[in-house]
């Protein structure tokens, strides 16, 4: 069985993520949580520091959330690099918080320690790359290729030269997952257009490695460029004001990261998968296993969604008058992929489609 199938519990999760416990695929895990709100804590552990514009930063706003509304307590974890990251984890798991939330780890150092202390509870918010998980961890599959292909559809709309590109931090199924949805998006709109990757071979923290590839793709005729390289994306950013071009923003709300050239951000809502494993956690609902959810579950989308308003209020007018017309638009294609009228290629769980065959991916 692919991993897409031992993963996809879409409709599952189209009921719990209503939103307050996970579902499970695998069976319940046995909390010893305790379910006070005075006493019950939680453990972020990040792969890097804040202030990334994306994931983790997204992931603390679900803390934040979570001690505002639940009235939890608790603390944010740096393992930076991967040597330090299962010395991290076991050093948190002697403190005995309620949960630990750990997005972006390494996933063998993240399940051994796990195996190895069946009673700690472990959350992932957004994307581990197994095929099995321990009784104590549950993982949010968050599915971005289909609000991707609305960033696409955005940018195939509002390009002027027919050229739009792409910054990813490496080629992998993952980043891949956001490329491919974005790419179908663009020809949606644009069937002439051309869409053109840069990946940088794994460097997601150094805005001058995203600079600079971007750079590259601006001066070669792409007008709009999809910025899906945490840290680094900010350097696509700097080279979209420099080149008086634009860019799509990722994870998080970046529209305001550079007003008036970001266009929209493509929404990997972190914060309320980091939410929801707490509450879960705290309430005694958690369950193992994967959790799979997209546009329909209200954990992917665009920054319009959200009511961002920055490039409509900041943009040139050339471009900011066609905003409301496109956010029509693109609220009836929303419709369109969670009610199953547009199939949208997902490269992670499903390369094989016809939909991801359509847009030249080799499943």
């Amino acid at each position: 069985m692919s991993r897409s199938r031992k993963v996809l519990v879409a409709a599952a999760a189209a009921a719990c993520l209503a939103l307050v416990a996970g579902c499970s695929s695998t069976g319940s895990a046995s909390s010893t949580s305790a379910t006070d709100a005075d006493a019950f804590t939680y453990a972020l552990i990040t792969p890097g520091a804040a202030g990334d514009g994306g994931f983790i930063d997204s992931a603390i706003a679900g803390t934040e959330l979570a001690e505002s509304e639940l009235g939890v307590t608790g603390r944010v974890v740096e393992a930076e690099s991967v040597s330090q990251q299962e010395g991290v984890i076991r050093s948190t798991v002697a403190t005995h918080p309620g949960i630990i939330v750990a997005p972006g780890l390494d996933p063998d150092s993240l399940l051994a320690v796990a195996n190895e202390n069946p009673d700690q509870l472990f959350g992932v918010p957004s994307d581990i790359f197994v095929d099995e998980l321990p009784e104590n961890v549950q993982a949010f599959a968050i599915n971005v290729h289909e609000s991707s292909y609305l960033g696409g559809y955005v940018a195939g709309s509002l390009s002027e030269t027919k050229k739009v590109g792409a910054v990813l931090g490496i080629d992998n199924p993952g980043l891949n997952q956001f490329f491919y949805g974005y790419k179908q998006g663009v020809l949606a709109a644009c069937p002439d257009c051309t869409v053109t990757p840069s990946y940088l071979n794994g460097e997601f923290s150094d805005p001058s490695v995203g600079q600079e590839a971007a750079l590259a793709l601006y001066q070669d005729g792409n007008d709009i460029v999809f910025a899906v390289a945490g840290l680094s994306g900010q350097g696509v950013f700097t080279a979209a004001t420099q080149e008086g071009k634009y860019a799509i923003g990722v994870d998080s709300d970046q529209d305001s990261d550079a007003p008036g050239t970001v266009i929209v951000s493509v929404m990997k809502r972190v914060d309320q998968t980091t939410y929801n494993l707490i509450e879960a956690a705290k309430n005694g609902e958690f369950e193992s296993g994967f959790v799979s959810a997209g546009l329909a579950d209200g954990v992917s989308g665009l920054s319009w969604d959200d009511g961002s308003t920055v490039f409509a209020d900041e943009g040139p007018e050339a471009l900011a008058s066609k905003v409301p017309a496109l956010k029509t638009e693109v609220d009836d294609l929303k419709q369109q992929i969670i009610d199953g009228s547009i199939e949208v290629c997902d490269a992670l769980n499903d390369p094989s489609s016809d939909a991801c065959a359509a847009v030249g991916l080799e499943g």
